[in-house]
């Protein structure tokens, strides 16, 4: 891919652009009059407000370039920098320090520090990890930041932050006058962007940290320290993204959402325009961003049915970026980074006895036949079983993610996108064909419908996600969830944000039945998980399943012995796409309404980071996305108990808030999920998994360690036993030749 395609594909993007702002000027244009006056001033703003993007995607692009790493965690760092700052200098109960004190003590010390510790702790151990590993536990690193300045700071509180600079002092331009704080940021920014520049392509240490992506053994051999280098680069990134956090705060709503949606979605915008590797065209990108952002916002009304349409701007320009993208070659799979372990396929009675088995053990707990000795958890109230439909409704969201992301390798963060878009067409079917005998709202014989309406929404992103592949495949699934969530949900024809329907999830019916009770509404619930978990364990036996578990390992031997990678993309987002929108139908019901807050990203990525964490291929890794919901109950329940304080706040406040981004960090150590590691050790209990047994006796003896003692005496000197005796003194990379030991040959 050379350069001068890239630049040709960015101002297609560019230019795409820039004609749309003019269309929508030329039929949405404001009344307003048009002057050179205004058009300088908000030129000027958006010059200053895309200095501060460019100022946060420099920090993405310096540490995807010297680690070979894209950071989702990058808007978490910097908000939680931000609310540091807050501390120590605005909150009038802190250390009280002066503004400029202040930001140098979170600038060069608490953001590098926080960058050290996460490449010690985290990133040093995901080198050679999947990308998908890769991005979900810097997902997970974000949503835990995030939850963590949410518990600290209550973001429900109403704070600011003040610029460095007074906003009276500025300079006018006409009759309207331009604060120098503004024009401050672009003088740093663009200082900042110059400086890295020089550190990366004009020094010793800059040329080494690149060098370490390319060959981090190679590297060492010329005399750098590849941790000593990678550390420097998270220490670098974290301290960008703190200084562009602080200087953003005084002109925005400061809380952690609003903070988090500037620091890490326009960032991306900004860093994808220059291939998250070019500093001057990343720097280009974030100025482009702050015009167009800045320009609408004087020129363009779209009308109170469009009010979330400006935070659109971002995600629409990283799509248009992504697609002008010349082509990706087709990716070869490597043995030492495929986590899809050689796996015993679950055979169909199997899954049939598993569907069966959940459906009657979820109706014996829900009827509290069950005691537990010491807690009689009784019969599930109403609150118990809303708790259960709400984790249920997120299993089926869940379920989507297993063929796309699991079995072919899509990463997709936009389940809530496609589960809304079936949400739309339930609610506007039951609003024009509502049969009486369902109180309006429609009924279940139309979920087919629904799911073939869906399929080609998905096939449609896979038209543009075919080109795709990675971590650009991952920006446009990004992109296209927050275009629907900002353009397409809020308008009040699509989902109405107060619904007329009380208690729809009473509503739903199929012929003459109707669940028209909490518990028969929650056990269809269950047997649909059911029936969606059996038929993704028929599918992955099929052809279609086959294939695209094939194009995970390899999309070019794929395409080599006859899969066209593209139709096979398209069918598997199709696939999704109708089982999220099927989905979508039961999450529309049990809201009893549906807004935009429906659409929070969090939401959609803690969907995602719970099935990641659990095992994306595996069907009942839905489950686990009753994770807050079952701490939240069983904490409710012990609330009724005395002295258990802490035990309620454990479950409440640490596991339920906390537990999806710790669970997708754990995957540091745990990259196949837990649902594997769980099935390994229950399988050789099961009667009838012989082959289980005698996989875990084999493991067993594998791991059984030569004791140096017995060698020559009771056991012979073998090559393993050899290998097994330099592993144990560790002397492995010293003596050991890289053939290993060969009977009858003796090394000098």
């Amino acid at each position: 891919m050379t350069f001068g395609r890239i630049r040709t594909s960015l101002l297609v993007a560019f230019g795409a652009a820039l004609a749309s702002l003019v269309i929508l000027y030329w039929r949405y244009g404001a009344d307003t009059e048009v002057s050179g006056e205004k058009i300088v001033i908000a030129s000027v703003i958006g010059l200053a407000t895309g200095s501060l993007y460019a100022l946060s995607a420099t920090g993405l692009v310096v540490v995807y370039t010297t680690t070979g790493m894209f950071n989702f965690a990058h808007g978490g760092i910097g908000v939680f920098c931000a609310f540091v700052y807050w501390e120590i200098v605005e909150n009038a109960d802190g250390l009280g320090l002066p503004p400029g004190l202040g930001l140098a003590v979170v600038v060069l010390l608490v953001a590098p520090l926080l960058g050290i510790l996460i490449d010690l702790i985290l990133m040093r151990r995901l080198r050679t990890a999947p990308l998908v590993v890769q991005l979900m536990v810097t997902v997970g690193l974000m949503v835990f930041l995030l939850t963590l300045a949410n518990q600290i700071w209550q973001a429900d509180q109403i704070r600011g932050v003040k610029p460095l600079i007074d906003r009276a002092e500025g300079f006018n331009i006409g009759i309207s006058r331009v604060p120098y704080y503004r024009f401050a940021n672009l003088v740093i920014a663009g200082v900042i962007a110059v400086f890295l520049r020089i550190l990366l392509f004009r020094t010793r240490t800059g040329v080494a940290m690149r060098a370490v992506v390319d060959n981090r053994e190679l590297t060492s051999l010329t005399g750098a320290r590849p941790g000593l280098l990678s550390g420097f680069a998270w220490a670098l990134g974290s301290s960008m993204a703190a200084l562009a956090g602080i200087l953003v705060a005084p002109d925005i709503e400061f809380n952690p959402a609003n903070l988090n949606s500037l620091m890490l979605i326009v960032a991306i915008s900004a860093a994808a325009f220059g291939q998250v590797r070019s500093l001057p065209l990343t720097v280009v990108g974030g100025l482009v961003i702050g015009l167009l952002e800045s320009h609408y916002q004087q020129w363009i009304s779209l009308g109170p049915d469009f009010t979330f349409a400006n935070r659109a701007i971002a995600p629409i320009v990283l799509f248009l970026v992504v697609l002008a993208l010349p082509q990706a070659r087709l990716s070869v799979g490597r043995v030492s980074t495929n986590l899809r372990p050689i796996e015993r396929t679950t055979r169909v009675w199997e899954g049939a006895f598993g569907a069966v088995a959940l459906v009657v053990l979820a109706y014996v707990l829900a009827k509290g036949w069950f005691h537990f000795g010491v807690w009689d958890p009784g019969e599930w109230s109403s609150t118990g079983l809303n708790k259960g439909t709400s984790a249920m409704v997120l299993a089926l969201i869940g379920l989507s993610l297993v063929p796309l992301t699991g079995w072919a390798g899509q990463v997709n963060f936009a389940p809530l996108a496609f589960a809304g878009f079936g949400a739309f067409l339930w609610l506007r079917l039951g609003l024009w064909f509502g049969l009486p005998d369902t109180g309006g709202t429609g009924n279940l014989v139309w979920l087919p419908l629904i799911g073939l309406l869906c399929a080609p929404l998905g096939a449609l992103v896979a038209v543009f996600a075919a080109r795709l592949s990675g971590l650009y495949l991952a920006l446009s699934s990004l992109a296209f969830a927050l275009i629907m969530a900002n353009v397409v949900f809020p308008h009040p024809q699509v989902l109405p944000r107060v619904h007329t329907f009380q208690s729809l999830y009473l509503d739903v019916g199929f012929a003459r039945q109707d669940f028209d009770t909490r518990f028969s509404f929650f056990m269809l619930l269950i047997v649909m998980f059911a029936l969606g978990m059996f038929a993704l364990i028929v599918l992955r036996r099929s052809r279609f399943g086959r294939r695209w578990v094939a194009m995970q390992d390899s999309q070019a031997a794929a395409a080599t012995v006859g899969v066209n990678v593209v139709w096979t993309k398209v069918v598997v987002y199709a696939t999704s796409a109708s089982m999220a929108g099927m989905a979508g139908v039961f999450w529309a019901t049990s809201l009893s309404s549906v807004d935009i807050r429906s659409f929070d990203l969090l939401a959609g990525l803690t969907i995602v980071l719970l099935m990641a964490a659990a095992g994306m291929s595996f069907p009942v890794a839905g489950l686990f996305l009753s994770f807050q919901v079952v701490f939240e109950g069983l904490a409710e329940r012990l609330e009724q108990t005395e002295n258990v304080e802490f035990l309620v706040w454990l479950l409440k406040d640490f596991f339920a808030k906390f537990g999806p981004g710790l669970l997708a960090i754990g995957m540091v150590v745990n990259q196949r999920g837990a649902i594997f590691e769980m099935g390994k050790g229950f399988a050789p209990i099961l009667p009838w998994r012989r082959d289980a047994r005698e996989e875990l006796a084999a493991e067993n003896a594998r791991k059984r360690v030569t004791e140096v003692g017995g060698l020559g005496l009771t056991e012979p000197f073998t090559s393993e036993a050899i290998i097994a005796l330099d592993t144990q003194l560790g002397i492995v990379d010293d003596v050991t030749p890289t053939a290993g030991y060969h009977h009858g040959v003796s090394r000098a």
